[in-house]
């Protein structure tokens, strides 16, 4: 019926519009809005279809072809493979060896519970192109722990979409910090072996102690501290020959450091070499002698009966420590022997009026005293 009353509408206008034209009156014509709307509508939308047709479809025909050809990479390199992912957290698997690949039944695959392990502990490969990113890096404590099953082939489409592509620029920051830490790793592993040395010997395990201050000197030979201390372990441990032959390793490859010279000396005057020490602390190191290098050159000099020279030592001595009444009285000892008695009566009293001194050296600068009155 609709149809028939626009039908009978359509021909009344057109007659009325003939009237009018032939009466000489003019009368705008009568749309209809609906209908032009519509056919507007119509022709936006089919415009919208093709445009998002121009755009998504060559898109997607890309994606498919970037999966195929990473499905084909994992189906053909069995250590490339990755667990099917969510699109919400894109996740990096670790490669995994043949033996591992041979344990993993391949009816069984499915998801699988893998141990999280830090970002820092891979190495990205610099010819990795258009295929998932598999850290091949992992460090030998995580190495064993790491579970990871085979993807099912059929269902390696959706990868696509979690893959992390590497730039040069993330590869090579990651091999100069790698680089760096190399180099500083010999210093800071010393300086802990240092570290628990020194903790060690405070609490008695000398055993230990000397063990880490050995894997020093593998290292670095020269390395001062560390030979100092392994002598004087040894040295406590009542081990003599042991820290001598340290010592005497370390002259030998630098004659220069003083200190090593002074520790060795120690051990040459109770073993009663005097002329040996003389030779270790001769007079071109007496530039940078210190209060131990001066008491043992004057005490070997003095027990080889070589008192001149045991005459500069203690004089040195009584001028780094005048109140110590000892350094006196070994001057005193040396004026003595070289007959100097008058110089050597009054250092005996300097000595006495000091005081300070044991029972034996009381009675020695005593007796001496005694017997220059009766000489002088």
């Amino acid at each position: 019926m609709s149809v028939i009353n626009n039908m009978l509408k359509n021909i009344e206008q057109r007659e009325t519009k003939q009237l009018n034209i032939e009466n000489g009156i003019t009368v705008k014509p009568v749309y209809d809005i609906r209908n032009i709307a519509f056919k507007v509508i119509v022709v936006v939308i089919m415009l919208l279809v093709i445009y998002a047709a121009y755009v998504f479809l060559p898109a997607s025909t890309e994606t498919h072809s970037l999966v195929v050809k990473q499905t084909k990479n994992i189906s053909t390199k069995p250590d490339a493979l990755v667990e099917k992912q969510s699109l919400e957290k894109p996740i990096v698997y670790p490669a995994i060896n043949d033996e591992q690949l041979s344990s993993i039944p391949i009816e069984n695959q499915g998801k699988v519970k893998t141990k999280q392990v830090p970002v820092e502990q891979f190495t990205v490969e610099s010819e990795v192109q258009a295929q998932p990113v598999i850290a091949k890096g992992l460090a030998k404590k995580a190495e064993n722990d790491v579970l990871v099953k085979a993807p099912n082939v059929k269902n390696t489409q959706n990868v696509s979409n979690n893959i992390i592509k590497p730039t040069k620029k993330s590869q090579q920051k990651n091999v100069m910090v790698k680089s760096e830490a190399v180099v500083k790793s010999d210093q800071v592993k010393q300086a802990e072996l240092l570290t628990g040395a020194k903790q060690a010997i405070q609490f008695g395990l000398y055993d230990e102690a000397i063990s880490d201050l050995n894997l020093i000197l593998i290292k670095s030979p020269l390395h001062i501290e560390a030979r100092n201390l392994l002598a004087g372990t040894y040295f406590k441990q009542q081990d003599i020959n042991s820290a001598q032959l340290v010592l005497q390793e370390g002259i030998a490859l630098n004659a220069n450091v003083l200190e090593w010279r002074v520790m060795l000396s120690k051990i040459l005057i109770m073993q009663g070499e005097y002329d040996v020490v003389l030779q270790l602390l001769s007079a071109e190191f007496e530039s940078q002698a210190n209060l131990d290098f001066w008491v043992l050159q004057g005490t070997a000099a003095q027990s080889a009966s070589q008192h001149k020279q045991a005459l500069n030592s203690f004089k040195h001595l009584t001028q780094l420590q005048p109140s110590q009444a000892k350094w006196w009285l070994a001057l005193a000892t040396s004026k003595d022997a070289l007959g100097e008695y008058l110089d050597a009566k009054q250092l005996y009293k300097v000595a006495l009026d000091l005081g300070g001194l044991n029972t034996a050296m009381t009675e020695h600068a005593l007796q001496r005293l005694v017997a220059l009155k009766e000489a002088v």
